[in-house]
């Protein structure tokens, strides 16, 4: 038989504290545990914020290795690029920029190295194909013993489509700008010239009258009568340029018979074509009909048959005359294709290129020493391109100058 011998009181005393102080360990143990638990529940909460936050934004972040080969993508790489993120993980950079090669991006690599961190602007294309340009910040990153290029991707599609409005903007402002000084300048020096000239040679004919005999006064009021329509043609024309550039002139298109238009402009520039013994043909059908506004295409014949005759020498012919246009594609309407051709003095191709831009003063005089401004023929293009139709012209030094324009078909 076994006899426990009862435990005496130091070791019973020796028993509980040990008891208390593993009470106490596991106290403090559990407390650390628990904190422990809080800390990780923090951590995973702050790692699912950061991996929302990387995936809500709409800048690409995209993690490449040396080999250039994607091992991290967020959503918004998936969104811009087209693929899943599976893809992405699968693919290298040299897959979506067209620009990169094996040998460029060696070269880019040792950059970032050198670098650290930079922006650059290149082109990327989509899973469709499709290319746009980005902007990108570079910024070298280690982890894990490795290094990456930890890229921030931008699509500056509208950044680029501003910057070339912007640019188209400057230019217009530069037309604007070259229009404006052209327009002071006709009214500075092409209108006060024979403005000047007129009242001077008017007051010295006052002066003489009574001196001359009938037959000069006939001449030198003749001379009058020219260059008050001279003088009222280009105001005219200044006032009608004036009106297009501010949008005053409306556009009021009608049914008008073009050949007696062609007859009442032939009509009114009478006085110029005799004295150059000018043979105008009108080869517009008489019963040819047109819709169109009657004041521009007045003017457009009016204009061009007016240069026709100042370029053209004596006893030389004049012809007005239309071909009819058939649209190769029948979706579209039917237009008509107007020409008025001399055969007078003709241009070079480098004075051709200076027509129809009021940014370049360039004025030939005519056969008969007669001046002009060129603006006519910016006025004709206005009021052509109303009519959803062009201009151009076809010449030959010393073989003569044909103007073509198209009308597009309008209804009303």
């Amino acid at each position: 038989m076994l006899f426990l011998m009862p435990t005496s009181p130091e070791s019973y005393e020796t028993l509980i504290a040990e008891i208390k102080r593993l009470e106490k360990e596991n106290h403090i143990l559990k407390q650390n545990q628990n904190l422990f638990d809080d800390q990780q529940t923090k951590i995973n909460h702050l790692l699912q914020f950061t991996q929302f936050s990387i995936d809500s934004i709409s800048d690409t972040i995209l993690w490449i290795d040396e080999n250039g080969k994607y091992v991290f993508v967020n959503n918004a790489a998936c969104i811009n690029y087209g693929y899943s993120k599976e893809e992405l993980l699968s693919m290298t950079v040299l897959e979506v920029d067209p620009l990169f090669t094996k040998e460029i991006w060696d070269t880019h690599w040792k950059d970032i190295l050198e670098k650290k961190t930079f922006t650059i602007e290149t082109i990327n294309k989509r899973k469709d194909g499709n290319p746009f340009p980005i902007e990108v910040t570079v910024n070298l990153v280690e982890y894990g013993g490795k290094k990456y290029n930890c890229a921030i991707v931008r699509d500056i599609t509208e950044q680029k489509s501003n910057e070339e409005k912007l640019k188209q903007a400057a230019l217009r402002l530069e037309e604007l700008n070259a229009t404006k000084d052209k327009f002071f300048s006709i009214i500075a020096h092409d209108l006060r010239g024979p403005l000047g000239a007129h009242r001077e040679f008017t007051k010295l004919l006052s002066e003489k009258i009574s001196d001359l005999s009938i037959e000069e006064r006939d001449v030198n009021l003749q001379i009058i009568s020219e260059s008050s329509e001279k003088i009222y043609s280009l105001m005219e024309n200044l006032l009608h340029w004036a009106n297009t550039q501010n949008g005053n002139t409306k556009f009021k298109p009608v049914a008008l018979n073009l050949y007696d238009i062609i007859q009442k402009t032939i009509d009114l520039l009478s006085l110029s074509i005799q004295k150059k013994h000018i043979n105008v043909l009108n080869l517009i059908p008489e019963t040819f009909e047109l819709v169109a506004d009657v004041f521009m295409v007045e003017t457009i014949f009016r204009n061009l048959l007016s240069n026709a005759i100042k370029y053209s020498n004596h006893n030389q012919k004049i012809e007005i005359g239309f071909i009819k246009q058939d649209p190769i594609d029948h979706s579209n309407p039917i237009f008509y294709r107007f020409y008025v051709k001399d055969e007078g003095i003709g241009m070079s191709k480098e004075r051709m290129n200076t027509l129809f831009r009021l940014d370049q003063k360039y004025s030939t005089p005519g056969t008969a020493q007669e001046t002009g401004t060129g603006l006519g023929l910016i006025l004709i293009k206005d009021f052509v391109e109303q009519h959803f139709g062009k201009i151009w012209v076809e010449s030959q030094v010393q073989l003569g100058t044909t103007f073509y324009f198209e009308l597009g078909h309008i209804t009303i």
